[in-house]
C-alpha cells in the first residue's frame, strides 16, 4: 500500500469513529431530553450507548484492534481497566461504609460528640 492510500484509510477510519461516537451522543441526550423511555429505562439505555461508545472510542481512536502484535498494548489496556474497577469500587465501598456508620440522627450524634468530648484528649 502507498502511503497515501494509507493515509486515506487511515482518515477514512477516524471521521467513521467520530461520527460513530457523535451519533452515540446525540442519541442519548436525545433519550434524555425527550424522556422517550421511563427513568429505569433510560439509564439502561444511556448505560448501553455508552458502552458501545467505549468499544466505538477503543476501537477507532485507540487501535486496540486485536492484533497480533503488540500485545503489550493490550495488556496495558487491561491494567488500566483493572485499576479502574479498583477504584470504582474501593471508593464506593468506602462511602457505603461511611454512611452505614454515619446513619445517626443528628440528635444522637450531637450527645455521642458531645460524650467524646468530656472524655478529652
Amino acid at each position: 500500500m502507498s502511503k497515501a492510500s494509507v493515509r486515506r484509510y487511515e482518515t477514512q477510519q477516524y471521521i467513521i469513529g467520530f461520527a460513530g461516537a457523535a451519533v452515540l451522543t446525540v442519541l442519548a441526550y436525545l433519550s434524555v431530553k425527550f424522556h422517550w423511555y421511563d427513568a429505569t429505562t433510560t439509564a439502561a439505555f444511556v448505560l448501553l450507548l455508552a458502552v458501545v461508545q467505549f468499544v466505538v472510542q477503543v476501537y477507532y481512536f485507540l487501535h486496540l484492534r486485536g492484533e497480533a502484535k503488540p500485545r503489550w498494548r493490550n495488556w496495558t489496556f487491561v491494567y488500566a481497566l483493572v485499576m479502574m474497577l479498583v477504584v470504582v469500587c474501593g471508593s464506593l465501598w468506602v462511602m457505603y461504609n461511611l454512611n452505614y456508620r454515619m446513619g445517626m440522627s443528628g440528635d444522637a450524634m450531637e450527645k455521642y460528640m458531645l460524650k467524646q468530648n468530656e472524655k478529652g484528649f
